[in-house]
Formats: C-alpha cells, sequence, structure tokens
C-alpha cells in the first residue's frame, strides 16, 4: 500500500438519514422503520431480514375467484389480505385490512401504470385517494 493511502475498507460507511417528519402509517406504526431496512423474498413468499429473520409471509387461497393473498406477520396473524380486481386493464390489486373486504378498510390500491412493461412498477393508492389523482411510485 502507498504511503498516505487509507486501507480498503469493504463495508460501506453508513449513511444517516433524518427522521421523516410526517410518516404515513398503512398498516401499522410498528413497521415503520426511520433508516431503510434490506429484505428479501424468498420462493416462498416469506419476507425476512438480512439476518433471515422472518418478517412477513404470503400465503395464497386456493382456488378464489379474485386471485387472493394474505400478507401475514411472522406469528401468522393476518395484517392484510389482497384481492386481484376482475377485468381490470392495468392488473389493479386492493389490499384491505386484515381479513376484511369492506370498502371502509380498504388500506390501498396497486395497479400497472402500462399495460405491458419489462420491469415490475406499480402505481400505488392510499385507500382515501379514490380518484387515484396522487400516486406513491
Amino acid at each position: 500500500m502507498a504511503t498516505g493511502q487509507a486501507p480498503f475498507n469493504p463495508v460501506p460507511a453508513m449513511r444517516t438519514f433524518p427522521p421523516v417528519e410526517h410518516p404515513v402509517v398503512v398498516i401499522g406504526p410498528q413497521y415503520l422503520a426511520q433508516y431503510p431496512v434490506e429484505l428479501a423474498v424468498n420462493s416462498d413468499f416469506k419476507v425476512s431480514d438480512i439476518n433471515g429473520t422472518l418478517i412477513f409471509q404470503v400465503k395464497s387461497k386456493l382456488l378464489s375467484l379474485h386471485d387472493r393473498r394474505f400478507l401475514k406477520d411472522a406469528a401468522g396473524n393476518t395484517l392484510v389480505n389482497l384481492r386481484k380486481k376482475i377485468m381490470t386493464m392495468h392488473g389493479r390489486w386492493e389490499a384491505f385490512r386484515g381479513e376484511s373486504k369492506e370498502k371502509n378498510d380498504l388500506l390501498f390500491t396497486a395497479k400497472k401504470p402500462k399495460l405491458f412493461q419489462f420491469k415490475t412498477e406499480l402505481d400505488v393508492f392510499l385507500g382515501n385517494n379514490h380518484d387515484g389523482d396522487a400516486a406513491i411510485n
């Protein structure tokens, strides 16, 4: 190593992030983080952190007209149920609190912004945004 050079460090320096002033709670405050969290999804639709700790899992309902899926916490409690809208051009999904299907429990909707796309992109509209005029990309 040349004199005056710092040794190579393969671990990048931790970035600090300012706290979010007005966080948006969609599922519950226990799922908010003030820092980036790396998550991995395996082929069984289990979501884990970088230490391998199970955070969420997605279960499907077999033979469902709306292709229903359930987002569950590590203990198996249903947090969100997702159902695919029938007869929609952009593949719209609705997400409801718990196992509800009631409109007042609608958390968000998601749809593909384009009919044909090569990478996964979604427009997400929070439940109180019925017109879809403001999206979270």
